[in-house]
């Protein structure tokens, strides 16, 4: 049995989550809507079909925005959440009409590096929901039927096996539900479930594993990277072509970070978001070359039978950005073959403006049902960083997209000329022009105040941030493109933002909120020479492809084209 859910800060904070104000509150919210859907029903069928807020819309259209906008506002004014399960709690296969739950082991002990090291954060068992309900005959089997768990070192996949299945190659996905890091859950009747669910009806992928990551009541970052990379490092494993001791080989051993420590045998466990400067510089000297990060993952690749896609609505895509950066940045386990991101959260980092009055509210407020109230979603996100100092929203791996972030890679002016980039502005001429803009130097950017005093997390001691990047940035560090302020982290292999990612596809409506945050991570994969395919979806919200009361023929002409991209992975 799960603990009970306790009270959190951010909660504590909003206006309506004390009793019995809340109790009031969501049910006169409830009713209130239900009746508006009445009379939204008579306006919009009234009202002409021009003056609607996309004169492409439905009433039905109208009034899911419009409901799903004011239950939405719930969440953020008193605390709400909904469609979650707790990330401990067993989940009866027989109850599972199309999924089967396992689970999986934590992190290897060697994989345990770079940002998902954090000694305030346990690595714990994951739990997935894997689509279909029976296992595929291509799929090897590696769990243990009498308890459910994963035998980490058993039943790998051997050649014989392999060809058995006529040369096959299973393509495998990696689903990372959406809902704000607070909301919903892996379970196949989730409502983000309708997108594995779909894929697997059309045959996209010969599995899917939904993972049932840590949520922010659960757990503050990196959390939901240790989960998320549990379950890849977990495939990774059990696809190999032959019996290998763990995906880091001996080769590998150089890049593991208890070598470099003065005292062998001595493991250390390397907090990014808390080293020292001195540190860092001196553990990115003593990186292999990345032609040898090139080699040892590629051999890794070459002994993977199996090809691996991760796949992220809404916060879904902001883990799998983080997740991918992850892997690329460790350079150990091989990367993924595709990022499938639908309406990705990639600049959580808006709710913590410079100040008040510099907030910028998102785009499209009249045509999406997310709500940009500014206060609630600071709490929310500060949950979400628990101990970690607020500046880490500012990290690569939590704001991709962030305009700090990408005036530290870039410089100010390619931020800037993303900065308002918008789905129709965006053709071949304007990729071409990100592609070969060069970088500038980026202006130094104010760190946000010390948390406390002593300037523990935010800066080095004496109230100064630090300033991380690699050797090279080191003769005028505040100046160049890649030198980061604390703890805006920089990849340990001196690479750019998005170098080296795999190839991805973009899923974004031109009426939701997102649309803005969005346009800068593309810009920015361009400029990195990353593939990206997009798929623009005219006057749709945010995550369209989750909502139940949408046009089914917009729906599917978008799944038609994710189908025919994933075809091609």
């Amino acid at each position: 049995m799960p603990p009970p859910q306790k009270r959190h800060a951010y909660q504590a904070e909003m206006p309506f989550a004390r009793e019995p104000l809340k109790s009031i509150y969501v049910t006169q919210r409830l009713f209130t809507s239900l009746v508006m859907c009445i009379w939204w029903t008579i306006y919009y069928g009234l009202l002409p079909r021009r003056y609607r807020p996309r004169p492409s819309w439905t009433i039905k259209c109208c009034i899911s925005v419009n409901f799903m906008r004011r239950i939405y506002k719930v969440t953020e004014l008193a605390g709400v959440t909904w469609g979650t399960r707790h990330p401990d709690e067993e989940c009866d296969n027989k109850a599972l009409k199309h999924t089967r739950f396992e689970w999986v082991d934590p992190v290897p002990e060697e994989l345990r590096t770079g940002i998902i090291a954090d000694p305030q954060v346990p690595f714990k068992r994951v739990g997935c929901f894997v689509w279909p309900k029976e296992r595929p005959k291509i799929i090897p089997a590696c769990v243990d039927d009498k308890n459910g768990s994963t035998q980490s070192n058993d039943g790998l996949m051997d050649g014989g096996e392999f060809e058995a299945a006529a040369g096959q190659v299973p393509l495998i996905g990696i689903f990372l539900h959406g809902g704000g890091y607070c909301h919903m859950s892996a379970h196949e009747k989730s409502s983000t479930s309708k997108i594995p669910a779909r894929l697997m009806k059309d045959k996209a992928f010969t599995e899917i594993h939904a993972v049932e990551y840590r949520l922010l009541q659960h757990a503050p970052f990196p959390a939901a990277v240790q989960d998320a990379a549990a379950v890849y490092a977990h495939i990774v494993n059990r696809h190999q072509r032959r019996l290998r001791k763990s995906p880091a080989s001996d080769q590998t051993a150089s890049a593991r970070p208890e070598e470099d420590n003065d005292e062998p045998g001595v493991a250390a466990v390397i907090d990014y978001l808390g080293v020292s400067n001195q540190s860092y510089r001196e553990r990115t000297k003593n990186r292999k070359a990345n032609a040898e990060v090139h080699a040892r993952v590629a051999e890794a690749s070459a002994n993977l039978n199996c090809k691996i896609v991760l796949i992220g609505d809404s916060a879904g895509g902001n883990l799998v950005l983080a997740l991918a950066r992850w892997i690329r940045d460790e350079g150990v386990l091989p990367p993924p073959d595709g990022l499938l991101l639908l309406s990705p959260s990639c600049d959580p980092s808006h709710a913590f403006p410079e100040a008040p009055s510099s907030y910028i509210p998102r785009p499209h407020a009249e045509t999406d049902y997310l709500v940009d109230t500014p206060e609630p979603r600071a709490l929310l996100q500060r949950t979400f960083l628990g101990h970690n100092p607020v500046e880490t929203m500012h990290s690569p791996y939590v704001s991709p997209a962030s305009m700090r972030v990408l005036s530290a890679f870039y410089g100010d002016a390619f931020a800037a000329s993303v900065s308002d980039l918008t789905i129709a502005q965006l053709n071949e001429e304007h990729r071409q022009y990100l592609r070969t803009m060069a970088s500038a130097p980026a202006t130094p950017v104010p760190s946000t105040p010390l948390v406390n005093g002593n300037g523990n997390g935010n800066g080095n001691g004496n109230g100064a941030p630090l300033v991380l990047g690699p050797p090279e940035a080191t003769c005028e560090p505040q100046r160049s493109p890649t030198s980061l302020q604390f703890p805006i982290i920089a990849s340990p292999r001196g690479l750019s933002l998005f170098s080296e990612f795999p190839k991805v596809c973009v899923v974004l409506g031109d009426a939701e909120r997102l649309e803005r945050e969005v346009m800068k991570l593309v810009g920015a994969m361009e400029r990195d020479g990353t593939e990206v395919h997009t798929i623009w979806v005219k006057d749709a919200p945010h995550d369209v492809l989750m909502m139940g009361w949408w046009d089914e023929k917009v729906r599917d002409v978008v799944w038609k084209q994710i189908e025919d991209w994933v075809a091609q992975v």
